[in-house]
């Protein structure tokens, strides 16, 4: 049950901490923004909160206001599902089975290396591998009992490593260039306040019926699956605006940089080393499945590329927009690989028996 009153006490106490942390979270995000870095609405905040608390800055982010923004990252994942995605899965049927074979084979060395030459935990070199985003990992590693500040920081140098490398190489031949954007360009006013809370009541009823279900991280799934059903049946053609977007982004980025706090550099140090080197490899195999896709398939090697990328949908389809290729495909492929690991998520943590590190089956 929700305990409104603890909650309460809690904000009076840490407010201007809270308020310092969303500041600084803000101009982060506006910084890396300005000068076209990649994710810069997570990575932004992720970056200023990090170098806030090394610099001794008492900053505060509480769990209450991270879940509901999680929700909405759920229900953007959601609306990306399309109704014309089952007859192009069928021709895309060779390159979509490569990307979820180099998914399992990438994850499963990724994980053995981690466990055994960073000296990882189980639960956090797996999570650290999977090419699954960084939130949605860092979530449910954290969910799991394993380090998410760890996760965060080898899958955000992943994250990073991809959507500067791959643009950097195609800016050579196609002109490509970041331009900071936070989401699809879709406006409040666009979407409307009816529409907002038809996807606020879906979203909140998906989560209880998750959360009572035990499905883990259920305010990320509850409504990705929900929203997911209705967009991908054409029963609905919801969006969510980018102001949301880049609000949700903050503050779960925020969010883990404050949990850097008690966190020593030293401690972290050498596995950077661990993040970019694996971020390389998992990199060159995507690029590698990709290079050999072609022969099977008459996808152009740029498109491909693309589309087995571990960046993320929306960097690799903004990058595959500017370059004149099929964003479908690069949304599809980028998808697929998103939802194999969620779908794999209950499996492993069987296979691998991980046990939940939260108390009496709650959810994060």
């Amino acid at each position: 049950m929700i305990n409104l009153h603890l909650y309460t006490q809690e904000t009076r106490l840490h407010w201007r901490q809270l308020l310092l942390t969303l500041a600084l979270g803000l101009a982060g995000a506006l910084l890396f923004a300005k000068f076209r870095f990649p994710l810069p609405w997570v990575l932004g905040p992720l970056t200023a909160t990090v170098l806030g608390v090394s610099l001794g800055l008492k900053l505060w982010m509480p769990e209450w206001l991270r879940s509901p923004m999680i929700g909405v990252l759920g229900a953007v994942f959601g609306t990306t599902v399309s109704p014309e995605l089952g007859g192009q899965i069928i021709k895309w049927l060779p390159s979509i089975i490569t990307i979820l074979l180099n998914v399992i084979v990438t994850t499963a060395i990724i994980t053995v290396y981690l466990r055994v030459i960073a000296r990882h935990d189980l639960v956090t070199a797996y999570f650290s591998a999977a090419p699954g985003g960084m939130i949605p990992m860092a979530i449910f590693g954290g969910y799991y009992g394993g380090d998410e500040r760890l996760i965060s920081v080898m899958q955000s140098i992943r994250m990073v490593l991809t959507v500067i490398t791959i643009p950097i190489v195609f800016r050579i031949f196609g002109g490509y260039e970041p331009d900071g954007s936070v989401g699809t360009g879709v406006a409040f006013e666009d979407v409307g306040v009816v529409e907002i809370g038809l996807i606020t009541v879906v979203s909140f009823a998906a989560y209880l019926i998750a959360a009572r279900a035990r499905i883990p991280v259920a305010q990320l799934m509850g409504p990705m699956i929900a929203i997911g059903i209705l967009s991908g049946t054409g029963t609905t053609d919801w969006h969510v605006p980018d102001f949301l977007i880049g609000a949700a982004q903050l503050i779960i980025g925020a969010r883990i940089g404050t949990m850097f706090g008690d966190l020593k550099i030293r401690e972290i140090g050498g596995q950077i080393f661990h993040a970019v080197f694996v971020s390389i490899f998992m990199i060159s195999i995507a690029a590698l499945f990709a290079w050999a896709t072609s022969f099977i398939s008459e996808i152009p090697i740029r498109q491909l590329i693309l589309g087995f990328a571990p960046g993320g949908f929306a960097e690799m389809s903004i990058v595959g927009f500017a370059l004149g290729a099929d964003v479908t495909f690069i949304i599809t492929h980028q998808l697929a690989r998103f939802f194999l690991i969620m779908a794999l998520v209950p499996f492993s943590v069987r296979l691998l028996k991980l046990n939940s590190g939260r108390q009496n089956g709650e959810n994060p």
